[in-house]
């Protein structure tokens, strides 16, 4: 399942709108890190199970999109932390 560059199945759509939804509003900064991390292992689960072994490449290709996004890059953090775990069968 190779979905070009410009294509966003609906679960990593879904998942980009919590990218969106997680950035803090107006100038206030103020964020629930906790429910931003929470968020970020979520959005890290849907890239891993569409994208399997390309998972990582295309975390840092979302981060990329969204150069301000601490968001993102807590996602290619995450994808990448999981990565590097290998699966227990």
């Amino acid at each position: 399942m190779h979905e070009d560059e410009g294509s966003t199945p609906d679960k990593l759509q879904a998942m980009l709108d919590v990218v969106a939804r997680s950035e803090p509003a107006g100038g206030s900064g103020q964020v629930d890190v906790g429910r931003l991390k929470a968020d970020a292992a979520k959005a890290a689960d849907v890239l891993i199970e569409f994208y399997g072994d390309a998972a990582l490449e295309r975390a840092r290709l979302i981060e990329r999109r969204s150069p301000q996004s601490h968001f993102a890059r807590m996602v290619t953090a995450e994808v990448g932390r999981r990565r590097k775990i290998p699966s227990r069968s």
